[in-house]
């Protein structure tokens, strides 16, 4: 994936004398090329349909959602690897539909691995409506039978009762049972998934339904308005054009089913703890806005998932595991779009949970079978002693085949490592793969071989100074914290709530946030920790060690402590510790009980404010939900073709005449690319130039040693030209040269001395500068009032002189509006990015203020005419 920045960074524009400065180069705007790997692809491979498809291949946690939405939707149920005629039935729904003006068709494939091809073979089946004929365990089984019940108890059929548990946590779990009375009744008329007396007939087939969750009546539900049954039905492309005539069909984006799950399953993991935010929804419309780009996260299923993996072969793509039930991944959910809105790129996301979370349990707790990255798990009795608990293999063998570069906390050798057999062959021995932990969010490039890939090309993750890593697993709280919810648990009167809530305002991932963290040493500054409060001092029963709770019949206030501290005098502790041990051995001292308790609910919240804020290096806290978004940005920006700005530090010391000036350069990329190259620096004392100097940049660094100068200010300008992967920059700044101090004659009586005649002070030659041979500008691409364009401008300079290089101003005038767009000039040329412009005749004004070698020049360039 060739990604660009849209964002700019403001210049800073301060230089002191002898002081480090720090400078930011504006980073030039410019169009994203991506892999051009679009999900259409994965359809006409799969399907066999058209580029211009209205298919939309849907996940089982979107399919459950979609169900519930109001409106017609056409719904397409089947699988091209258990149905032969699947993918020729499914062009015609898709000709059908196209002709129809429907816009989309939702395909939900209840064979969740697809049966698709990795590495050297097929994986097996994990069909949920054929349970029976899946090679797991028979309580794995009987989860993959809950999951196909449970929309058809919910949505599609009759006869099936779906008992749900802890509904919205990520525990959430749902059981099914048949041929019971009372059992809902969804589709009255003519049903097709009747579960009532017994397992409906060609529950296999594959089907087209006009489905409609308001269908029927309340006593009647018929959800169901028509159905086609594919995979029988010789007829079935004439009656799928029947069913759908005349009527309109909704359309649910992925936006839609994001925002509801996401913030669901928020609102209900953090309703019990107010502490935590649960009145701060994760995404808002806010987050699909047009203008911004619109929603830039895509679920996509495993087969997609492979097929991608397998094609994407032109550039990166940017690919995020977890799901909706993941708390760490909603914490940075709306940040992975915000940057990928930014860089124009489309993240694929997978869940490596096959039903979303949704039926089989918690997908962390090791007892869920549609979590693919749990380890195989122990054999079955009699006739299942060849299967396992867990599909392990379809994470196994996506890693071995096309992952195995990939850099985790854990490693494949640790005990949580994923254990899988070949293919889910437990005759064969078993391997590993490291298990990873979601949120995962990586770039990847296929090769286009037939091998093994280790195709990641970049991750974003954190890399320990000791070489190990560690994911970025935070929470919503931490990366959007809110004033008085930070998972702090003290009482809001605390006094130490108005500096955390001052810090939680303005910090970012610049924030030192030493200072934030209290001292729990000290124990002057207990009056920012204590109200009006009691508590209750006494011993844990298992350990020995002394406890605090609130409430009870120890005042521990600061003037009751402060009375304590002043009763005892002398003989009072020092530390909590020292407080501790005497009140352990005098429990009735009423003033050893209230410090004990007073400094111990002190200790407490201060460990409570000290792990909130805590480190970038640890994500479950506030500077660590700050890092993680400021390596999202690092992430998103360093993928090739990301922002090529620096980050720069100038430094330029004070000199006393005779002593040389000199002027050093750090630069560094904060994507990790190397700046390598040439840096100029031209000094000059009333627009004349006195010195030039080049000097290479290694190691980030260069340095620039001048020669003697006379007392006086100087303006110096630093050039770089830039590389293919760096942005050129010039910046100024000051030196200063001190005059030679004057030594005063001492009053001994010396010999009459001849004083020479005062020698003047040579004045320096001007450097005479060129004039470039023109300045032009045209159209290299027309914007529009949707899309943004690309303008180039040239500075011809003479044939075999020096290229003209610095910052080219575009100025865009349309009536009484004006644009201004900016480009570094790289060998004589920049193409920059124009923005989106209303319809009519923009005017293009071009100026150039020189560099070192060519004096200013300006140009009025080709107009931009939109039209649209």
């Amino acid at each position: 994936m060739t990604l660009s920045s849209r964002w700019r960074r403001a210049a800073a524009a301060t230089v002191a004398v002898a002081s480090l400065v720090p400078f930011a180069a504006t980073a030039q705007a410019a169009g994203t090329e991506t892999t051009k790997y679009q999900r259409s692809d994965f359809l006409q491979r799969a399907l066999g349909v058209p580029a211009n498809t209205v298919i939309d291949s849907v996940t089982y946690d979107r399919f459950q959602n979609l169900l519930r939405h109001t409106g017609n939707l056409a719904i397409l149920i089947g699988d091209p690897a258990t149905d032969p005629s699947f993918k020729a039935k499914a062009v015609s729904v898709d000709a059908a539909a196209r002709a129809a003006g429907i816009a989309k068709v939702y395909w939900f494939n209840p064979n969740l691995t697809g049966g698709v091809q990795v590495g050297e073979s097929k994986l097996p089946n994990l069909d949920i409506r054929n349970t029976e004929a899946i090679g797991l365990v028979k309580s794995s089984r009987d989860k993959y039978k809950d999951a196909w019940q449970n929309v058809v108890a919910q949505s599609l059929g009759n006869g099936v009762i779906a008992t749900p548990s802890n509904p919205g946590a990520q525990s959430q779990s749902v059981t099914t049972t048949t041929g019971q009375a009372g059992a809902p009744v969804n589709d009255t008329v003519d049903p097709i998934f009747d579960y009532t007396t017994t397992t409906p007939a060609n529950l296999t087939d594959s089907y087209f339904l006009v489905y409609n969750t308001e269908g029927g009546t309340e006593a009647a539900k018929d959800k169901i308005v028509s159905w086609v049954n594919l995979t029988d039905d010789a007829a079935s492309a004439t009656k799928v054009t029947a069913a759908i005539a005349g009527k309109t069909f909704a359309r649910v984006d992925q936006f839609a089913w994001w925002k509801e799950e996401a913030n669901e399953r928020q609102r209900v993991g953090t309703q019990n703890t107010p502490s935590q935010n649960p009145d701060v929804p994760v995404l808002t419309d806010a987050d699909n806005a047009t203008a911004d780009g619109g929603w830039r996260v895509n679920q996509i299923t495993y087969p997609e998932l492979v097929d991608l993996l397998d094609h994407s072969t032109d550039g990166d793509a940017a690919i995020l595991f977890g799901g909706t039930w993941c708390p760490n991944t909603r914490a940075v959910l709306p940040f992975v779009n915000k940057e990928a809105q930014k860089n124009d790129v489309t993240v694929y996301n997978f869940d490596t949970v096959l039903d979303g979370g949704k039926v089989a349990g918690n997908p962390t707790g090791g007892a869920n079978p549609l979590q693919t990255r749990n380890g195989h798990g122990n054999a079955g009795t009699g006739a299942d002693a060849n299967f396992r608990t867990f599909p392990s293999y379809v994470y196994g063998e996506l890693v071995s085949q096309y992952l195995s570069n990939f850099q985790t906390e854990y490693l494949p050798t640790a005990t949580n490592a994923i254990t899988y057999f070949p293919y889910g062959d437990t005759s064969k021995t078993a391997k590993s793969q490291a298990r990873l932990q979601v949120p995962y969010l990586f770039g990847y490039k296929a090769k286009g071989t037939t091998g093994p890939q280790a195709g990641i090309t970049r991750q974003w993750i954190i890399k320990n100074a000791n070489g190990t890593f560690r994911e970025y697993m935070s929470n919503w709280y931490y990366t959007n914290p809110q004033q008085g919810k930070v998972s702090i648990t003290f009482p809001s009167t605390v006094p130490a709530w108005q500096k955390i809530n001052q810090a939680i305002t303005n910090f970012t991932y610049k924030t030192d946030v030493t200072p934030l963290i209290p001292n729990r040493a000290i124990y002057t500054d207990t009056a920012d920790y204590l109200i009006n409060e009691t508590a209750t001092v006494g011993v844990d029963s298992r350990t020995g060690a002394v406890t605090v709770t609130s409430g009870g019949p120890t005042d521990i206030s600061q003037p009751a402590l402060t009375a304590a501290l002043a009763a005892l005098g002398a003989n009072a502790p020092k530390t909590l510790t020292e407080a501790r041990t005497a009140w352990l051995a005098n429990k009735t001292d009423a003033n050893l009980t209230t410090i004990a308790g007073a400094w111990g609910t002190v200790d407490a919240r201060k460990d409570n404010v000290g792990s909130s804020f805590g480190a970038p290096t640890t994500p479950n806290s506030i500077a660590g939900g700050a890092a993680a978004k400021r390596a999202l940005e690092v992430f998103f920006g360093g993928l090739p073709g990301g922002p090529r700005f620096t980050t720069r530090t100038v430094t330029a010391n004070t000199v006393t005449a005779p002593a040389a000036p000199s002027v050093s350069l750090t630069i560094a990329n904060p994507q990790g690319r190397a700046v390598t190259g040439d840096v100029t620096i031209s000094v000059k004392q009333d627009a004349t130039e006195v010195a030039s100097v080049t000097s290479a940049i290694s190691g980030g660094a260069a340095s620039f040693a001048l020669p003697a100068l006379p007392a006086g200010t100087y303006a110096y300008t630093l050039t770089y030209g830039g590389t293919e992967d760096i942005d050129g920059f010039t910046e100024s700044g000051t030196l200063t040269v001190n005059p030679a101090p004057v030594v005063d004659p001492t009053p001994t009586p010396t010999p009459p001395v001849v004083v020479p005649a005062p020698t003047a002070t040579p004045t320096p030659t001007p450097i005479v500068k060129a004039k470039v041979s023109k300045v032009a500008g045209a159209i290299a691409k027309a914007p529009t009032s949707k899309k943004a364009g690309k303008y180039k401008v040239t500075i011809t300079t003479a044939k075999g002189q020096t290229k003209a290089s610095g910052k080219v101003t575009l100025k865009l005038t349309k009536g009484k509006t004006t644009k201004t767009v900016t480009g570094t000039l790289k060998n004589g040329t920049v193409t920059v990015t124009v923005p989106k412009l209303a319809k009519g005749t923009w005017k293009v004004a071009i100026t150039w203020p020189g560099d070192s070698k060519y004096e200013s020049g300006k140009a009025t360039g080709t107009s931009i005419k939109v039209k649209k």
